[in-house]
C-alpha cells in the first residue's frame, strides 16, 4: 500500500481553521491508516484506488469536509486556452493516446516538488502500471514553444535528457541510465520510439522513459505543462484529472490543451451523475436517516447531493473515479456520517451458515457419477503452457499468463479441461488402483 509523509505544520496551514490534535484525529476516518507519527509529520497509508491522496493538498480538501469547514464538490474548474497538441498517425503503432492540461501562476518550493514526484510516481506504478499502462510528464510550461507534437522518432534521435548536461541518442539512454534500463523493456521491439517536440523541434518529453533537461521543473517555475501518454483513453484521463485536481488544489489555474489527431481529443473533466437510494442506504448501514442526512454526509465527503424524493443525485468530481455505483456512495455516506456513529450491534437471532441450493445439487451430481464408477479430478485453474499448449499441439494464442510464476507447473490460466485431465490420466493409468 502507498505511504505518503504529511507535514502538519503544513496541513494545518492547507486545512485552516483547526488544531494539529483535530487533523490527527480525523486523518483515520478519511480511510487513512496513521503507519507513524512524530511532533513534525505523520506518515499515513492510503488505499490504491485514491490516489488523489497521493498529496496533502487533497487530503487537506477532505479534512475540510470532514470537519466541517468546507462542504460540496471539490469541481475542476478549467478554463479553455490557446495551447494545441497535435499527435501523429505514427505513434498508434507505439503508444497511441495523448492528452495535457496547463496549470498557471502558481509557487512551487521544495516539499510540493517533492509531492507532485510522489504523486507522479504513485500513478506510474498504480494505474499506470509501472508505466506500461500510462505515464505523467510534468514541465516547465514557459520553456515550451507552443503547438506541440506528439510523434516518434529513430533511437538515432538525440537530446538532453533530464539530470544529465550532455545530448544523449535514445539509444544511450535505453542502454546507459537508469531509468532507461529499468523501463527501456516497454519499448524493446519498437523501430520507432514516442515523442513530445515543440513548435521549435526541441524535445519536451520521450514517453514513457525519461523528460527533457530543456523543461526542468525548479522552485523558481510559476506555470505548469502536464501531458499524459497511454496504451488506452480512460486510464490518460483519469491519470489527467487526478493531477489536476491536486494542481487546483495547490492554488494552480488550469487552462485546456486543444487535443487534435491520431483519434485523440480534448479530455472531458466534467462531473459525473449518479442516483443513490434512500431507503438501500439504510439498509446498507443499518440505520434509519433521513435523505437530508445523508446529502450532508455525501456533501462532507467533497461531493454534491440533491434530494430528489426517495433518491439522492450526486455530483462526482472527475477525479473520483473510484466510485462505480451506489455501494460506493453509501460508503461515503458511512464516511461523512462518521465511522464513530456507527454503533456495533448483535444480530437478534443467530444463524448457522450452509451451502446454498446450486452447491448441494452439484455435490449430489458428484456423488452419483462416482458412484456410477466415474472418476473425480480436482485441477488447478492454473497450469503449464506445455501441458495445455505444447503436448495437445494447440497454437498458444491469447492466453492469460502470471506475472513471475514461481512455478513452471502454474504459469498460464487454462482455457480448456482436457488437456488437465489427459495429464492426470497418464500419470495414474500405471497405477496399482488404475482408473
Amino acid at each position: 500500500m502507498p505511504v505518503v509523509t504529511l507535514y502538519l505544520d503544513r496541513l494545518q496551514r492547507l486545512v485552516g481553521k483547526t488544531s494539529k490534535e483535530k487533523i490527527i484525529s480525523a486523518i483515520p476516518f478519511l480511510g487513512l491508516d496513521i503507519e507513524e507519527q512524530t511532533d513534525q509529520y505523520i506518515r499515513v497509508e492510503y488505499s490504491p484506488n485514491r490516489p488523489d491522496y497521493a498529496t496533502d493538498f487533497v487530503i487537506a480538501a477532505g479534512l475540510q469536509g470532514l470537519l466541517g469547514i468546507k462542504k460540496g464538490l471539490v469541481k475542476l474548474d478549467v478554463k479553455r486556452g490557446p495551447y494545441q497538441l497535435k499527435a501523429d498517425q505514427s505513434v498508434k503503432k507505439v503508444r497511441p493516446y495523448v492528452t495535457a492540461i496547463v496549470a498557471k501562476n502558481g509557487n512551487l518550493d521544495d516539499e510540493t516538488i517533492r509531492q507532485l514526484i510522489t504523486l507522479q510516481e504513485d500513478l506510474h506504478f498504480g494505474i499506470g502500471r509501472n508505466r506500461k499502462k500510462s505515464s505523467i510528464g510534468i514541465h516547465d510550461l514557459d520553456k515550451v514553444e507552443f503547438p506541440i507534437r506528439y510523434t516518434t522518432a529513430t533511437k538515432e534521435h538525440r537530446f538532453v535528457p533530464l539530470g544529465s548536461e550532455t545530448e544523449k541518442s535514445i539509444s544511450e539512454i535505453l542502454q546507459n541510465t537508469e531509468v532507461g534500463i529499468q523501463y527501456g523493456k516497454l519499448l524493446e521491439n519498437a523501430e520507432s520510439v514516442p515523442i513530445i517536440l515543440d513548435a521549435k523541434g526541441n524535445t519536451i518529453s520521450f514517453p514513457p522513459i525519461i523528460n527533457s533537461a530543456l523543461t526542468t521543473v525548479s522552485t523558481s517555475t510559476k506555470n505548469l505543462l502536464v501531458e499524459v501518454t497511454a496504451t488506452d483513453k480512460n486510464t490518460a484521463e483519469d491519470t489527467l484529472s487526478v493531477v489536476a485536481a491536486t494542481l487546483q488544489n495547490a492554488g494552480f489555474l488550469l487552462t485546456s490543451v486543444q487535443i487534435s489527431g491520431a483519434n485523440n481529443t480534448t479530455p472531458s473533466l466534467k462531473t459525473k451523475k449518479m442516483s443513490l437510494g434512500v431507503e438501500l442506504a439504510n439498509k446498507i448501514l443499518g440505520l434509519k436517516i433521513s435523505s437530508s442526512v445523508i446529502s450532508t454526509a455525501l456533501k462532507k465527503c467533497r461531493l454534491d447531493a440533491l434530494q430528489k424524493r426517495n433518491n439522492i443525485s450526486c455530483t462526482i468530481p472527475r477525479f473520483r473515479f473510484d466510485i462505480l455505483g451506489p455501494m460506493d456512495l453509501i460508503e461515503e455516506v458511512a464516511l461523512g456520517y462518521g465511522i464513530e456513529n456507527l454503533k456495533p450491534t448483535l444480530p437478534q437471532s443467530s444463524a448457522v451458515g450452509q451451502k446454498n441450493i446450486v452447491t448441494k445439487q452439484l455435490d449430489l451430481l458428484s456423488k452419483i457419477m462416482v458412484g456410477l464408477g466415474f472418476t473425480e479430478a480436482l485441477n488447478s485453474s492454473l497450469v503449464s503452457k506445455n501441458i495445455q499448449y505444447g503436448m495437445t499441439n494447440r497454437d498458444s494464442f491469447g492466453f492469460i499468463q502470471v506475472v513471475e510464476s514461481k512455478s513452471q507447473e502454474h504459469t498460464i490460466l487454462r482455457d480448456m479441461l482436457l488437456p488437465s485431465l489427459l495429464d492426470t490420466l497418464s500419470r495414474n493409468v500405471h497405477d496399482c488402483c488404475g482408473i
